[in-house]
């Protein structure tokens, strides 16, 4: 068994260790390393036969075991490359300043190293390959100095099966050999295979392989597979019947062409043709679900381990399938969030999951920024929050101009945060949150809302909005978007007449000092506001408030907006 791998310099993985065991499943993002391991594996696995062809025991070489051997662009069929340098961290196939060894010089060769790490019958070993760029169309590689003492377990051990994601089948299918496949595979053509795939599996040594593989697929998809043809036409004849026969006759059922079928059908062909097909003692797996609605994979990830525990196999999956996560245990699982590692528990991997639904891209690059969120309820509370801040001309305003992570709750009820919160948890460990709710919430008990690291704040009044209630402010804005001085006395008296109409006496005078209750029960963003700008003719929509705050004087602010900023950035300034 293969229980670790280490790669340096290798793509994104300047210096990275993983650990693997008999079912390892990498669970993470896009673009976050999950293929990027199993390339690495792959091309480990590449360097190994060409090396063992040119330089092996059974190879006749005269040349030295130590001497590297040639492997240009066109032979490496590990993953489709448009330049040799694209292998190396950053592009960079020279050692930096910063990475120079005692002796080294700046522009000395920038060595890549993959080690694989295993045990057979109790017994360590480790095999590993430098490999030297030589120009954009080739590379060396040659095995770490002393790893040669190892060559024949690795042999004896080490069968590596690659299982990339589905591709476009195509339409005609010859037979090719296995070289040819592999260049298909590493040109991400894996479509144009399955049929070679299927058509070893029939001629296979053992004929149970091809009667498990169709009873399968009889299983899943309650089709019955036709014996692949080849032989009198050039292509391979591969073919369904659309049903399962009653007897050694067709029933009557439509004969289809596997082309016919849906991605999903041919998903499940592809990965069963590469497990029958071919040795393995290591099977990769890149995103299986894919194509595959839920119940699906479900059967497909139970076959999958049945089949790998029956030949004694290991199985590394990149996913993103909740599915396999929950079905699981968290110590098989390496999350590719933040740094990857392995989870420990039960919690961590609902985190993983969650991450994986409720976690966007923008989400991934702003917490790279910060370990703060701000939750509230929608993009009106923060575009007012912000002009507060501008106001009051308030320590935070920096946070909220530039790295200002926040997430719209949508709406009122604090679920959405307390599930998002949990998802972050689990990408940085360190994360802190703060939601703010509407005073509409205050009733709600906050062990309904409570998280570990999440601070829950509220407004005093109904709802944001409510503070921009101030008779001077209001004018001010309304004449500003009425036209201006020439408008300016006319606007003004009017909201002050229908302001004065509208609230409580002791209330419009002195609207910083609600000792009534007045504005605790007030939505303003439904009733007092829309009302007067209709009143006066003007196209305020609810999105544009913000610009009522902007005009907002520091004296016309309730000193509780300046304690909830200062509440926010007590939590936000540890994390900026």
């Amino acid at each position: 068994m293969i229980k670790s791998i280490h790669c340096r310099y290798f793509k994104r993985f300047a210096d990275q260790t993983f650990d693997l065991s008999p079912l390892t499943l990498l669970a993470g993002p896009n673009n976050s390393g999950k293929s990027t391991l199993l390339h690495a594996i792959m091309v480990w696995n590449l360097a190994l036969q060409k090396w063992l062809e040119r330089r092996g025991p059974d190879s006749k070489s005269k040349a030295k075991e130590r001497t590297g051997v040639p492997i240009t662009r066109q032979e490496f069929t590990a993953i489709p490359l448009p330049s040799m340098d694209q292998l190396w961290t950053d592009t960079y196939t020279a050692l930096k300043k910063d990475e120079l060894g005692e002796g080294q010089k700046l522009g000395a060769p920038r060595v890549m190293s993959i080690t694989l790490q295993g045990e057979d019958n109790g017994q360590e070993w480790e095999f590993g390959f430098e490999i030297r760029h030589s120009g954009p169309e080739q590379i060396h590689v040659k095995p770490r100095e002393g790893d040669l003492a190892h060559l024949a377990t690795v042999q004896r051990n080490v069968a590596i099966v690659y299982v990339p994601p589905f591709s476009g089948i195509s339409v005609n299918e010859t037979r090719h050999d296995r070289p040819y496949q592999d260049m298909l595979l590493g040109q991400g053509k894996a479509g144009e295979i399955i049929r070679n795939l299927l058509l070893a599996v029939s001629e296979h040594e053992d004929p149970t392989r091809w009667t498990e593989l169709s009873e399968l697929v009889e299983t899943i998809f309650r089709v019955r597979l036709k014996k692949p043809r080849y032989g009198g036409s050039p292509y391979i004849a591969c073919d369904y019947w659309k049903g399962i026969p009653d007897g050694p006759g067709s029933s009557g059922l439509p004969v289809l062409d596997i082309s016919t079928a849906g991605t999903g059908f041919h998903q499940v062909l592809l990965i069963l043709g590469f497990l029958f097909s071919r040795k393995s003692s290591l099977i990769l797996l890149d995103e299986p679900d894919a194509h595959l609605h839920v119940i699906l994979q479900k059967q497909v990830y139970d076959r999958l381990r049945s089949i790998c525990l029956r030949q004694q196999g290991q199985l590394v999956l990149a996913t993103h399938a909740e599915v396999f996560i929950d079905d699981t245990d968290p110590t098989q699982i390496v999350s590719f969030f933040d740094q990857p590692h392995r989870l420990l528990n039960d919690t961590e991997r609902d985190r993983v999951r969650e991450a994986l639904k409720r976690i966007t891209s923008l989400d991934l690059l702003l917490a790279e920024k910060s370990d703060g969120v701000l939750y509230v309820e929608g993009h009106t509370d923060f575009n007012l929050l912000k002009a507060w801040a501008r106001v009051l001309k308030h320590e935070s305003l920096g946070w909220f101009e530039s790295v200002a992570f926040w997430h719209d709750n949508q709406g009122c009820h604090p679920k959405e945060a307390k599930d998002h919160f949990f998802a972050l948890r689990g990408i940085r460990a360190k994360m802190r949150g703060v939601l703010l709710l509407d005073g509409d919430n205050r009733n709600l008990p906050d062990r309904e809302v409570k998280a570990d690291g999440l601070e829950i704040l509220r407004w005093d009044r109904y709802e944001a909005e409510s503070y921009l209630l101030h008779p001077a402010s209001l004018s001010r804005f309304a004449a500003s978007k009425a036209g201006g001085e020439l408008f300016a006395q006319g606007v003004s008296e009017q909201v002050t007449n229908y302001l004065r109409g509208k609230m409580p006496p002791d209330v419009f005078q002195s609207p910083l000092a609600d000792t009534s209750g007045y504005f605790e029960g007030l939505r303003a963003s439904k009733t007092l506001l829309p009302d007067l700008f209709t009143h006066l003719g003007l196209d305020v929509p609810k999105s544009d408030y913000f610009l009522i705050a902007e005009t907002m004087r520091a004296e016309e602010l309730p000193a509780e907006v300046n304690t909830k900023l200062n509440a926010i950035w007590a939590v936000l300034r540890r994390t900026v």
